[in-house]
């Protein structure tokens, strides 16, 4: 049985990471069993001086991100890291068919959710200044993403 696109996403996302100097990144392992208390809140913890990262991976087809796709423990675990100082929590989106790739904090889907909202699209234009676009050469499927303009979209992050 071959890997599949999300688990390839992520080993592209966690290449990139790699490629760049001073970052420290965990892959968290992925608990298939389902007990509870086994879960991961996240993909990968990533820390680059002064920040600190918690980031799911996510792939999709279409326009949006659907909010079921992240499970409970995912977004509660995310969502309570978002609130120490010099974390940010969120997913890396990669919408397959648009070829747009975003990190969303989880606050800005918080957000959405307290109001209703069950996804997010690719296009959001509401939260400029508040989502990090991931930037890259696509080479046949995947990106080869620059994590340096990654680390950089945080510098004079709004709040959200």
């Amino acid at each position: 049985m071959g890997r599949g696109r999300g688990k390839e996403f992520e080993q592209c996302i966690r290449e990139a990471f790699e490629r760049v100097s001073g970052v420290s990144i965990d892959r968290m392992h992925d608990q298939m069993t389902g007990f509870k208390g086994s879960q991961n809140i996240c993909d990968f913890i990533v820390y680059k001086e002064p920040y600190e990262y918690y980031i799911e991976c996510k792939s999709v087809h279409g326009a949006s991100l659907p909010f079921t796709n992240i499970t409970d423990t995912q977004w509660n675990g995310l969502l309570e890291k978002s609130q120490i100082e010099g974390v940010f929590a969120g997913i890396i989106c990669w919408w397959i068919d648009k070829d747009k790739t975003l990190f969303l904090p989880i606050q800005i889907l918080e957000q959405i959710k307290k109001v209703g909202g069950k996804s997010i699209r690719y296009d959001i234009d509401d939260f400029i200044g508040c989502v990090v676009e991931m930037k890259g050469k696509k080479k046949r499927v995947f990106f080869d993403y620059d994590m340096e303009e990654f680390f950089n979209g945080f510098n004079g992050f709004n709040d959200v």
